[in-house]
C-alpha cells in the first residue's frame, strides 16, 4: 500500500496502512522483540505508531499489535476514546486481583468473542514514542484491551485463554456475529 501522510502537532508524519495477517499466521504464536529506540530513529518509531494506530482505524479495533501486522516489533497500540495511544516494550508491573467482565473480540478473529479471565485495573510501564519510560494505570474496558494485545506481544491469542468447550461454544456464534456486524456497518 503506498505511504500516505498527515499534519500531527505540526508535522508532516507518514504512515501507512497495514494488511493484517490471517489468523494462521505463526507470527501471532511467537513472542515479538523490544523495539530499540537507539538503533532505530525516532521517525521509525513515529512512523511505526502512526501506522499502527491508522490500521487500527481502518479496521475499527480497540487495539493492535505489530505482529498482528506481520511485524516482529514490541508495540501496540490502544485506542483511548479521543486518542490513541502507542506502548513500546509494554510490560504489566502491577495488577488487581479484581476480575473484570468484559467479552473480547480480536481483529484477528472476526467475529470471535470470549469472556477471557482478566484484571479489572492494571499498572503498565512503557515507553512511550520519544523513547521515555512512563507507568501508567488503567482499568475497565482499557485494562482488558491492554492485557489482550500485550499476550499478542507475548505470542499468546485469546483463544488459548478459554476451555476447548468454551471456544467451540464461541466459533458456533461467529457467523451470525459477522452478519450482525455487516448489518450495522451498512447501516452507518
Amino acid at each position: 500500500m503506498p505511504k500516505m501522510v498527515k499534519f500531527f502537532n505540526g508535522d508532516m508524519i507518514e504512515y501507512e496502512i497495514f494488511n493484517l495477517v490471517d489468523y494462521y499466521d505463526p507470527i501471532l504464536r511467537q513472542p515479538t522483540v523490544p523495539f530499540d529506540f537507539e538503533t532505530r530513529p525516532g521517525k521509525d518509531a513515529t512512523y511505526l505508531a502512526f501506522s499502527l494506530v491508522e490500521t487500527m482505524n481502518k479496521y475499527g479495533g480497540l487495539g493492535l499489535s505489530a505482529n498482528q501486522v506481520g511485524l516482529k516489533d514490541r508495540v501496540c497500540v490502544i485506542n483511548m476514546g479521543s486518542e490513541a495511544w502507542a506502548m513500546f516494550n509494554p510490560k504489566i508491573v502491577a495488577e488487581s486481583v479484581t476480575p473484570a467482565q468484559f467479552q473480547e473480540g480480536c481483529l484477528s478473529y472476526p467475529g470471535l468473542y470470549l469472556k477471557v479471565h482478566r484484571s479489572n485495573s492494571i499498572r503498565v510501564q512503557f515507553q512511550a514514542l520519544n523513547g521515555a519510560i512512563v507507568e501508567q494505570d488503567f482499568e475497565g474496558l482499557t485494562a482488558v484491551c491492554v492485557q489482550h494485545e500485550l499476550d499478542h506481544l507475548d505470542g499468546i491469542v485469546y483463544t488459548q485463554r478459554v476451555s476447548p468447550i468454551k471456544l467451540e461454544q464461541a466459533k458456533k456464534k461467529v457467523k451470525k456475529n459477522l452478519k450482525k456486524m455487516r448489518e450495522m456497518t451498512s447501516a452507518a
